[in-house]
């Protein structure tokens, strides 16, 4: 298995995967909110190497039922076709292969091209939208617009793999909120992936985006506004046969030592409602309380949580 110089970067939902690392660091990595590569130079790695550590992965995880195909974007390399291969042949009970893809890399490829990777073996991509609006997408360095990331979402639904998009609750800031909310919604309609999963942006020391906040360029939303905003995104949905899920602590909000408020999960379109009423009940919680409501910036800014 490969020796990793720094954690293992992945979706909480492939806690329990096998990881097989392809490359090492990020292809792009210029993304003002992200610290998770900036020290580390992108370098795919051989074929040969990743087969070996395959070899011992099957020793370390037998009969492993999900794989993630790590770091960032190693569908971008050349080989990943073999190395998908190569993982289920040597994985066979394995249910699910995943891997992180930018949506440029997945518009790049085009549908038949990604077909091919599925009929290797994989079965779904995680994909950071972030958000749907393209004044904040270029402001944070994302490297897509808005059309490139419903080109890329689109080429993986009709190459038949099940996508996964992250939302960044936050991103927009206190100026662009409700055009980042209803344009998230927005990329996320003409998508219709099968998982959207929910982030709050944090800003974390060190980040670009942090420079930027110095400067006055960003203003960070408060608690309420959060949950606006996802009120606002959650209404303009219109997906299909879609979980949304807010499967992450940065999406909690607490009072006190409690937590008031765990996120939202449902499947669309059938349980919005029930997730808009969750939202409605936080906000009122929330303006009858007497304590003060902290949510995960509030927490990381004074040292109260370091892991995000």
């Amino acid at each position: 298995m490969t020796q990793y110089d720094f954690p293992p970067f992945r979706p909480p939902n492939e806690a329990e995967s096998a990881l097989i690392r392809a490359s090492r660091g990020c292809p792009w990595n210029r993304c003002l909110f992200c610290t998770m590569y900036k020290e580390v130079k992108f370098q795919p790695r051989s074929v040969e190497d990743v087969k070996k550590d395959i070899d011992v992965a099957v020793r370390l995880f037998p009969g492993a039922r999900t794989v993630f195909i790590a770091d960032s974007d190693s569908l971008a390399m050349k080989n990943s076709e073999e190395i998908i291969r190569y993982v289920k042949a040597r994985f066979p009970s394995a249910e699910r292969i995943t891997s992180y893809a930018r949506a440029k890399t997945l518009m790049k490829l085009g549908a038949s091209h990604l077909a091919r990777l599925r009929d290797a073996g994989l079965t779904r991509v995680h994909v950071g939208l972030e958000s749907g609006d393209e004044e904040t997408l270029a402001f944070l360095k994302k490297g897509a617009t808005p059309a490139e990331m419903v080109a890329g979402g689109q080429a993986a639904k009709q190459a038949g793999l099940e996508v996964s998009l992250y939302v960044l609750i936050g991103a927009g800031g206190k100026n662009r909120l409700v055009e980042h909310a209803v344009g998230s919604a927005q990329v996320c309609n003409e998508i219709d992936p099968d998982f959207i999963r929910l982030r709050t942006l944090i800003v974390q020391h060190g980040s670009l985006l942090e420079g930027k906040m110095k400067q006055g360029l960003y203003r960070s939303t408060s608690p309420v506004e959060k949950l606006r905003e996802v009120q606002l995104f959650l209404s303009h949905l219109d997906v299909h046969d879609c979980e949304l899920a807010s499967d992450h602590h940065t999406n909690y909000l607490w009072m006190d030592d409690k937590v008031l408020y765990r996120g939202i999960y449902g499947m669309l379109p059938g349980e919005k409602q029930h997730m808009m009423d969750v939202l409605a009940k936080t906000i009122q919680l929330i303006s009858q309380a007497t304590g003060e409501i902290l949510d995960a910036t509030l927490l990381y800014e004074r040292g109260m949580i370091t892991s995000l």
